[in-house]
């Protein structure tokens, strides 16, 4: 009895035992096939993904081939440190008033951008756009991009370039960071300075340079080595306001095409907030005349040009129809600098690039301020 007993004690275990030694089998088989599934499909999503960048980058490089017969440089390339950098001289050259025009970051294509505004100053100004390194038509140089190393090509440019009277700057957007830098550290050089829009040292003292600038845009300068920029529409200008000509297009498109954002590009943005601070410290320029205009896309008569912003205005009347939006938009910038006695203050209908807009009233104001001056 006892044995019988003991004997179906063994069988009830060796069940338990069998059934689970059993259960852990399936598993094993079910995740040995699972695994075997995900590595096949992991291996055929990487192998789709290269193919797809390599047919993205096939199709970039033969495009590039297309595109070089609207990639020829308007101005002269100057040598600065081993690289070349694209000194756009146009107008009058025997004006007694030089501008020099420093674009903002990330715009390439500002030496045809500005030709409608150009060719309304052309007449009275010797006009004159430098390209920093990785911009535009200028070469990629991997140099220091510290707001001392910025400066210092732009100076050695314009003296390659045989310009050495006094200038007035004429910075746009994050330009006026070296604007300004330029101003108090070669007050000699500088006449005046006429401000488009600008971002100006002071808006950074919150900003963090990884707020600024982080891993996302690392990767976009490899996304955009491999043509990926051809990818996305919203990259490319909008001809608009019909300003200019189907040609000056396809110059603006190739340059974005070609160079939408370079390792010069990237590096300039890291070291952007470290500048702004450092230039910011030093003080603001107050022994030149100032010139600023600002863009305000609210204003009439470009809020009724553009379906988008006009569209969102007056959603947001709605909501609040007694909040003054148009005289909001550019507050901060209009207090910091009408601070300070030795600045003009203005704003102006359009948008971010006014040039890309209303270049003849743009160019009615800029040469206002300069007789002025005289």
């Amino acid at each position: 009895m006892a044995k019988d007993l003991k004997n179906a004690q063994f069988k009830k275990i060796d069940t338990s035992t069998k059934q689970k030694v059993s259960a852990r089998t399936k598993l094993r088989r079910f995740l040995n096939k699972f695994f075997k599934i995900f590595i096949i499909f992991m291996i055929a999503t990487a192998f789709i993904n290269g193919l797809l960048l390599l047919l993205i980058y096939a199709n970039h490089k033969s495009k590039l081939k297309n595109e070089k017969e609207y990639l020829v440089a308007p101005g002269q390339m100057v040598e600065v440190d081993g690289h070349k950098i694209h000194v756009y001289v146009y107008g009058n050259e025997d004006a007694d008033d030089t501008l020099v025009f420093m674009h903002s970051t990330t715009i390439v294509d500002d030496s045809i951008a500005l030709q409608p505004l150009f060719d309304e100053l052309k007449d009275d100004y010797r006009l004159i756009l430098i390209e920093r390194s990785g911009y535009g038509f200028s070469e990629v140089s991997n140099s220091p991009r510290d707001i001392d190393t910025i400066l210092e090509d732009s100076r050695a440019a314009l003296k390659g370039a045989g310009i050495t009277s006094k200038v007035t700057l004429v910075p746009i957007g994050t330009g006026c960071i070296e604007a300004f830098h330029w101003a108090v550290k070669y007050p000699d050089e500088i006449n005046s300075i006429v401000g488009i829009n600008v971002t100006y040292p002071d808006q950074f003292a919150n900003i963090t340079q990884d707020e600024y600038c982080g891993f996302f845009d690392y990767l976009m300068v490899k996304f955009c080595k491999i043509g990926g920029q051809r990818l996305l529409k919203s990259v490319y200008p909008a001809n608009q306001f019909d300003i200019y000509s189907d040609m000056q297009m396809k110059v603006r498109e190739a340059l974005i095409s070609r160079g939408g954002y370079t390792e010069d590009m990237y590096n300039e943005d890291l070291a952007t907030v470290d500048n702004a601070n450092y230039v910011a410290a030093e003080g603001f320029p107050e022994n030149i005349d100032i010139y600023m205009i600002y863009a305000n896309p609210l204003m009439e008569p470009y809020l009724s040009d553009n379906e988008d912003v006009s569209e969102s205005y007056n959603n947001q009347k709605k909501i609040n129809e007694d909040f003054d939006y148009i005289n909001a938009y550019n507050e901060e910038s209009r207090n910091y600098f009408q601070k300070h006695k030795n600045v003009t203050y203005e704003e102006m209908a359009g948008p971010a690039r006014l040039y890309t807009y209303n270049p003849k009233e743009l160019a009615f104001k800029i040469a206002d301020f300069m007789q002025k001056e005289q």
